[in-house]
């Protein structure tokens, strides 16, 4: 079987825990990878200081948390904007807030898509697998930026 692979960078472990259930619950073929703040969705892309590193996880979509320690989800967009190899991956945003300020500025910054969270009793963490079975069943992603050979 094989499976699609995601990456969710978030430091809320309810929030995670609840969005791993969901996949499972709902029987998808996902892969998903956590992150627990900004550096660490950094390094498991393999984006280095430079930005210029080849990735070793590749997914097919990125969903970020806003407010985390250390590299916090504005600035991970703005990295992964800035990088050759991920400034076409698609990007959505998952926060409890509601700010228009906070959503015009991820959309500033290049983000796909913004989702609010919310807390749904009977279906928890339905919005993030409605989200995940769109960004990874229906949209068309552009293609990857081509690799460049160095010289040996």
């Amino acid at each position: 079987m094989t499976f699609t692979k995601i990456l969710l960078v978030d430091d809320d472990r309810n929030d995670i825990d609840i969005a791993l259930r969901a996949i499972r619950r709902e029987n998808l073929s996902i892969e998903v990878s956590v992150a627990n703040d900004g550096r660490e969705a950094l390094d498991v892309l393999g984006i280095d200081g430079d930005g210029e590193s080849a990735a070793p996880l590749v997914p097919c979509a990125v969903f970020v948390d806003l407010k985390m320690p250390r590299i916090d989800g504005w600035e991970l967009l703005r990295r992964l904007r800035a990088n050759a190899c991920t400034k076409n991956l698609p990007v959505i945003v998952l926060s409890w807030s509601n700010k228009r300020e906070d959503i015009d500025r991820c959309y500033a910054l290049g983000a796909n898509s913004f989702l609010v969270k919310h807390v749904n009793p009977t279906n928890p963490g339905g919005y993030f697998v409605e989200a995940v079975r769109y960004w990874v069943g229906l949209n068309q992603a552009a293609s990857a930026p081509p690799k460049t050979q160095t010289a040996s």
